[in-house]
């Protein structure tokens, strides 16, 4: 078996490469995009994408397609432990299995969510490329059509309820001394500017929650860059690889967010939000949940509160 990686959530493509070809190792392509229709965010697989060329040997798992929840009310809810054990069966991840997410962002967002979705369900030997096909590619490594057909595993879910936040139970944590809500998203949309939130029906944040984008992740002075600066950026070409943890470290700590508080990080349908939380589980966080619902679930119920501060 592939001994794996040291505690940190995250490889290297350095690493990724000396074990591509390892039996127990599964790398998994979860490239996932989102356009803007009517002035709402629609999430959707990338699949053409994935078989344009990806890193070989790896599967791909549609986050939305095979990942979501159809029936929820709530767009990009985390499917339930049987449907989510069928889908990672037949991507031939298994108990034993080591996973290696990937997306093509640079910056974490798909990848980082099945990392906190196999981790809710029980499997701890999952890591996410340090800046996934972005990286890989920008380092002139390999490339590959092939689509590869896995044998298939049996996955057994096994729910911890320590990595996801409920609805009621972010409720219940509202102006708790103890708990810091984390939101995710940019300034923008954190503040309420605008009529109103790309990934909810009403604009602002959760209230008492402290923004820490997600963006800052990989290097504080972008936490305030807008959607089209970080459009411009992405076709740049940058190197978009997680910051030191001395820098992360501080990033959060100036933000009010401390180890010994119990933390739930959203965004707008928990993308964003699981990038925050594997920030956090890096730094070695040990009490942080992904609120799954995000604003799409929060902002939809006139009952709970909203904050607003535009600046």
């Amino acid at each position: 078996m592939t001994r794996d990686p040291d505690s940190s959530p995250l490889v290297t493509t350095a690493w990724l490469a000396t074990h591509l070809n390892d039996p127990d190792v599964r790398v998994i392509d979860v490239r996932w995009r989102s356009r803007y229709e009517n002035g709402r965010g629609i999430s959707f697989d990338d699949h053409d994408d994935y078989l344009a060329g990806h890193i070989p040997g790896a599967v791909f798992a549609g986050m939305i397609a095979d990942l979501s929840d159809p029936a929820h009310p709530i767009p990009d809810m985390l499917v339930g432990p049987e449907q989510f054990a069928r889908v990672m069966g037949r991507l031939g991840v298994g108990d034993d299995t080591l996973v290696v997410a990937y997306d093509n962002m640079g910056f974490p967002l798909g990848s980082a969510r099945l990392w906190w979705a196999l981790s809710y369900y029980g499997h701890d030997r999952v890591r996410v490329l340090d800046g996934g096909l972005r990286t890989w590619r920008a380092e002139g490594r390999a490339l590959s059509c092939e689509v590869p057909a896995p044998a298939p595993a049996v996955f057994r879910p096994r729910v911890r309820q320590g990595w996801k936040a409920s609805r009621d139970e972010v409720a219940a944590a509202l102006g708790q001394p103890g708990t810091v809500i984390v939101d995710c998203l940019t300034p923008e949309l954190y503040r309420g500017g605008g009529e109103r939130h790309l990934w909810g029906l009403r604009p602002g944040h959760i209230p008492g929650a402290v923004n820490v984008p997600y963006m800052a992740n990989i290097d504080p002075e972008l936490a305030a860059v807008t959607a089209a600066e970080r459009e411009r950026m992405l076709a740049s070409g940058r190197a978009l690889t997680f910051a030191p943890p001395e820098i992360l470290s501080a990033l959060y700590r100036e933000a009010g967010v401390s180890p010994d508080q119990e933390v739930i990080t959203y965004c707008g349908r928990g993308y964003a939000g699981a990038c925050g939380l594997l920030a956090l589980k890096r730094l070695g966080y040990p009490r942080v949940r992904l609120y799954d619902g995000s604003w799409a679930e929060w902002s939809a119920d006139p009952d709970l509160p909203a904050e607003v501060s535009e600046a």
